[in-house]
């Protein structure tokens, strides 16, 4: 039997890419049900970009920070686009 189907990240409404495409943080997001307070801001952006860029990855595994790398991991807030 096969599994049941896994979506990606990138296939849920509620997934927002939100750095550039030739950015190193290119396939991370994050979930808009996650982000109580809104969006992040153009400053925390910039912030885990300069982190992504030096090789920090360790903000972006915070729990404080709820970014996410696309995945196959299945998601109880899924939605399809």
């Amino acid at each position: 039997m096969h599994d049941p189907f896994q979506p990606k990240c990138s296939h849920c409404a509620k997934f927002v890419y939100c750095f550039a495409k030739h950015s190193a943080l290119a396939d991370w997001g994050y979930c808009e049900e996650q982000m109580a307070d809104g969006p992040p801001s153009a400053e925390q952006l910039r912030d885990l970009e300069k982190a992504g860029r030096q090789g920090n990855y360790s903000l972006l595994f915070s729990p404080n920070v709820p970014f996410y790398q696309e995945t196959d991991d299945g998601c109880a807030h899924y939605v399809p686009r």
